[in-house]
């Protein structure tokens, strides 16, 4: 048995972890000296050296004054948290209030036998505080203290959870329901199906970066090729500008493949605990590297994405993320009809098909739908307002090339982007589409990169209705819906839709007499 009450520090090999953390962030904050310190000459150049040396010396001296001032320890119903070198800091979690805690391991970690813990609260926009080291089973046994709810009202109600099981059924372990094993054909698809462009940019721009290493390995070998074999080079070379958009898009491809491979390894998802109990709780473990071991309380999920591309769909899968409350959630704001919100950890599972996705439906939202379902749609005015905005916005390429080439040119190039910007428009319009049945929101948008939102009515923070001197005169309105993790916006509805929807989600957090989370 662990104990956990007494007051304590983490383990050693924490040192050197939050060393190696510190040090990463000194050298994001720093690659502009490191940068401005390689084009000086020798006399200059010591003087960054010597700022370099200062500054790994305070990392060193700073990493080991949080170590040695980092207290932890569970007791009383609530998580305590000693820290800070001048300025001390103590934090009083309780544990009702604790929304997830996810247990890692990096290369590091592993090779001392220990793992890191990130405890996520409703109180900050990112994780409330990290360790970084414990031993194996000690995060596995504040991970336990940590998601035990000991509330007042948490403890009655399973007192009498636990006396109605007992009258009807005798005592037997809590089953364990698996969702989801990814096998390695599955993992696959996942690669080939990520968003490939940021894997361009990135072979791009390694290219770049060791382009002058690489041309003297290159002049080098080339002084060693016989002079035949020059010149039939020298004459392929053209090839070559026709096959390295090729092999950069393979490289990324591959790029993508080898990270997702890294990221979800053995991935298994699985469902514990007793909902009668309020224990249920979603667990997911995965990676090869960095593994990863994150749990989230059913009672505790506020919003649920799912998001696809059309490489995805083509394999008919999705991405879901499942969020939980979040700092500043309830107040966020954007222009997309989608899921906004903090920072908060969020578990993202990938390759959902249609069966799985129906799965966790029925898991997290059980009532689903309670009754016949409402087709929700934006007005026509929601497109032509999208055009003219795009229209406007791509007018003054066609002037500058009226203007460089003539009138005519300009004249065609902005019927072919009026045209385009027109035809996307119409595209966008009709992705933005929503569901309800009363009690949920399903909430869709997008057409080349598609997103699904769906939230529990009983479970918002507020209905905002949002209209202006010219919606009002198109009898149209704004619906943005305020939740814990997020909001989700439903824009162009007529007034009276847009009013009843708002009654109705309002009436919902009225009349729900149970808890909201």
């Amino acid at each position: 048995m662990n104990d956990l009450t007494a007051p304590r520090r983490q383990h050693i090999a924490g040192l050197l972890v939050l060393l190696g953390w510190q040090s990463r962030h000194m050298l994001r904050a720093a690659w502009p000296i490191l940068i401005a310190a390689y084009f000086q000459n020798a006399n200059d150049a010591k003087y960054f050296l010597w700022a370099i040396s200062v500054g790994a010396v305070v990392t060193l001296v700073g990493a080991v004054l949080h170590f040695w001032r980092f207290t932890f320890n569970v007791s009383g119903g609530k998580f305590h948290v000693h820290k800070g070198v001048f300025v001390r800091e103590k934090i009083n979690i309780p544990l009702e209030r604790v929304q997830a805690v996810h247990i890692e391991q990096n290369l590091i970690q592993r090779l001392f036998g220990v793992s890191g813990v990130r405890v996520d609260t409703a109180g900050t926009s990112g994780s409330e505080l990290r360790i970084h080291a414990l031993k194996w089973d000690e995060a596995q046994a504040l991970r336990s203290l940590l998601t035990a709810e000991r509330s007042d009202a948490a403890v009655q109600n399973e007192q009498v959870n636990s006396e109605a099981e007992e009258t009807t059924s005798p005592a037997r372990p809590t089953p364990r329901r698996a969702l989801m094993d990814l096998d390695l054909p599955t993992l696959l698809k996942v690669g080939l199906s990520q968003n490939h462009l940021s894997k361009v940019a990135f072979a791009i721009g390694g290219l770049v970066t060791f382009q002058g290493f690489a041309w003297e390995i290159v002049s080098e070998l080339w002084g060693k090729v016989p002079s035949l074999w020059r010149t039939v080079l020298l004459f392929l070379s053209p090839l070559l500008l026709v096959f390295s958009p090729i092999l950069i898009a393979l490289g990324s491809v591959l790029i993508s493949v080898v990270t997702s491979v890294l990221r979800h390894w053995k991935l298994r998802i699985w469902v514990e605990g007793s909902k009668a109990k309020r224990t249920s709780a979603i667990h997911l473990t995965q990676g090869l590297l960095n593994r990863q071991a994150m749990q989230i309380p059913i009672h505790k999920v506020q919003s649920v994405m799912w998001e696809s591309t059309w490489i995805r769909r083509l394999f008919s899968m999705d991405t879901v993320h499942i969020r939980q409350a979040a700092a500043g959630g309830a107040v966020g704001s954007g222009d997309s009809g989608g899921m906004e919100g903090g920072n908060a950890m969020r578990m993202g599972i990938p390759a959902m098909n249609a069966t799985r996705t129906r799965q966790l439906e029925a898991l997290l939202f059980p009532s689903w739908p309670q009754r016949k379902l409402v087709t929700l749609r934006p007005e026509k005015y929601a497109f032509w307002v999208r055009w003219l905005r795009r229209s406007l916005a791509l007018t003054p390429f066609a002037v500058g090339l009226g203007w460089w080439l003539g009138a005519g040119w300009g004249a065609s190039l902005g019927a072919v982007l009026w045209t385009w910007s027109g035809w996307l428009s119409r595209k966008v319009y009709r992705g933005q589409w929503a569901t309800t049945d009363g009690r949920h929101l399903s909430a869709h948008q997008g057409w080349w990169f598609r997103k699904r939102v769906m939230i529990d009515w009983h479970k918002l923070q507020a209905v905002e209705l949002t209209q202006n001197r010219i919606h009002a005169r198109r009898n149209v309105a704004h619906l943005t819906f305020h939740t814990s993790s997020g909001v989700a916006h439903l824009r162009f509805l007529p007034t009276d839709v847009a009013r009843e929807l708002r009654d109705l989600a309002m009436a919902q957090v009225h009349a729900h007499r149970g808890p909201w989370m």
